[in-house]
């Protein structure tokens, strides 16, 4: 037999690698269930409402594309409200114009006018004498970006939620645009960020609240090392798919897994959650605003950093509530997917320099 070039092995030995390590990572995961027990983190009976001096804001940071998407940010905030009703929860729209080659583009003031009056309508409609309006917009002017070479929102979603920490304690300078009035939300405490295809099932924002809010959970910073070294500042609660969104197309019901609500399970193992006591934030959850913003404030350099998500989760310790549920849409096309898993690809090669002994922005 003639002997393969040594080109071919390595090829072949790649590949190997690449089928074996998936069984790898499945046949340690299920040994680990042997090895750690399931607990689920202790929370406070927040049944009655939340209480004052653990007011909570939900935002969604988005862009404003077009006049279609934002009547239907809106009504998805909407339902959230009324799916999460309580006089100590806000509800707020971060918003940019999406990228362009100019500060001010046609359409721009349009799409930010629907919006605001939006906003402005939702609290007409759900406003009740003598407690704060649920709804509020904060939105950004495009910046100047000399390495993207375009006019952007700064940061994207990272800048849109630093800037909207800083707005929580007085410091509004990051935003051209407020619907509300910004001293009411300076005692929010905690935050539940959503991307604006999630769903907020009911009740969901009281249990997040009170599982942060236990004492066992709340988080210990150590000033030295500059992270939480103990409890939480934030907490990845599961994420589920859709049901209608896994039925929009052949290639989401392929893929999307089982959507909607397992109605036998309450919580579910996490490998990480059950051995480390962490687990791994995916940019969807809830998080203490003084806590983070000491943790990951200002320690991340400009233009460097997509998958911001895994780094906040490092240095400010995040946890897993998997009996909380939230639901989300699966891309219905392949190339949404593609495209999607890119940008994470990307996000997850850029954050290797944090692998080393010195990290960047230290």
């Amino acid at each position: 037999s003639v002997p393969l070039p040594a080109w071919a092995l390595v090829g072949a030995g790649g590949l190997l690698v690449v089928a074996t390590s998936q069984l790898a990572v499945a046949i340690v995961h299920w040994a680990a269930t042997f090895l750690a027990q399931p607990n689920i983190l202790p929370r406070l009976d927040f049944s009655a409402g939340i209480p004052a001096n653990h007011r909570t804001a939900v935002a969604v940071p988005t862009l404003l594309t077009e006049l279609e998407e934002v009547d239907h940010l809106l009504e998805a905030l909407e339902v959230r409200f009324l799916a999460n009703r309580d006089p100590r929860l806000s509800f707020v729209l971060l918003t940019d114009f999406r990228d362009a080659a100019h500060e001010h583009m046609d359409g721009d003031e349009a799409l930010l006018e629907r919006a605001r009056a939006g906003i402005l309508a939702l609290n007409a409609r759900h406003a009740q004498a003598g407690r704060r309006p649920p709804f509020y917009l904060l939105h950004r002017p495009r910046r100047w970006n000399p390495r993207e070479g375009v006019w952007m929102g700064w940061e994207r979603k990272r800048g849109k939620l630093e800037q909207f920490n800083e707005a929580l304690r007085g410091r509004l300078g990051g935003f051209s645009t407020i619907v509300g009035e910004p001293r009411e939300l300076r005692d929010v405490k905690y935050v539940i960020v959503l991307d604006s295809d999630t769903q907020l099932p009911r009740d969901a924002a009281r249990e997040l609240a009170g599982t942060l809010a236990h004492p066992l959970n709340r988080p210990r910073l150590d000033a030295r090392l500059g992270r939480v070294v103990e409890g939480y500042a934030i907490l990845q609660p599961r994420v589920a798919i859709t049901m209608d969104s896994a039925r929009r197309s052949g290639f989401a019901g392929l893929f999307a897994g089982e959507p909607g609500i397992d109605p036998y399970t309450r919580a579910v193992s996490d490998v990480y959650q059950d051995l480390f006591d962490e687990g791994s934030f995916v940019g969807k959850g809830i998080y203490d605003v003084d806590a983070f913003q000491a943790a990951i404030g200002g320690k991340l350099p400009e233009n460097r950093v997509l998958s911001h998500d895994l780094l906040e989760g490092a240095y400010a310790r995040a946890g897993l509530v998997s009996d909380v549920l939230l639901f989300e849409d699966y891309p219905s096309a392949y190339a949404v997917e593609v495209s999607r898993r890119h940008r994470w690809t990307r996000g997850d090669w850029q954050i290797m320099a944090w692998l080393r002994a010195r990290v960047p922005g230290n």
